[in-house]
């Protein structure tokens, strides 16, 4: 969707239009779940995730400044939903549960091959949910969505230091965690 395009839609949802609304919704719909599927690695918390970041959306529509991308604006919305669900306790001691043998995804087949790159990514998200919360937050924009520094200080509202810092960290345990993960699979190869 062109920018101008998207700006137009918009306007018109700032306006009451319920149907300009409706195409925001249909056009962001699947970016928007599939960011809060990378946090969640649930489907259900995804779509509920997702439910309330367009009703979110939806109640604040008239505070959208022109200029800045819709897409950064519904990061900003989805990564403090997500943190919110990250920091809660009982959603917190579920991802303390997880081990490295539920990240073993790859059947006893494929483990012979080398992981593709989808492989390594659910393997990598299911091991990014053993990380903080803001930690969490912050590799799956930088790291998984591809952000940049700024976008990601501006969604996250921290500092370049902070976030830079969260982020050596957040890769430093996903890298020992990703060699554990190998040393293990490696040792269910026949040989």
């Amino acid at each position: 969707m062109q920018q101008a395009e998207e700006l137009d839609l918009i306007e018109r949802a700032q306006d009451g239009n319920n149907q300009a609304f409706r195409e925001l919704v249909e056009t962001h719909q699947r970016f928007v779940y599939s960011v809060a599927m990378r946090f969640t690695g649930d489907i259900a918390e995804a779509e509920d995730i997702t439910q309330e970041v367009f009703v979110k959306l939806w109640k604040n529509l008239g505070k959208y400044r022109e200029g800045v991308k819709l897409t950064t604006w519904l990061y900003k919305i989805i990564a403090n939903h997500c943190f919110d669900y990250l920091k809660s306790a009982s959603k917190r001691q579920q991802l303390k549960s997880v081990d490295m043998e539920s990240a073993q995804i790859a059947d006893a087949a494929s483990q012979e091959s080398h992981l593709d790159d989808r492989e390594l990514i659910s393997v990598i998200t299911v091991l990014a949910k053993q990380l903080t919360p803001k930690q969490q937050t912050i590799f799956v924009l930088r790291d998984l969505e591809g952000l940049s520094i700024d976008e990601v200080c501006e969604i996250s509202g921290m500092s370049a230091g902070t976030m830079k810092s969260n982020l050596y960290y957040a890769r430093v345990k996903i890298r020992e965690d990703l060699t554990k993960y190998y040393k293990e699979t490696a040792k269910l190869l026949p040989s």
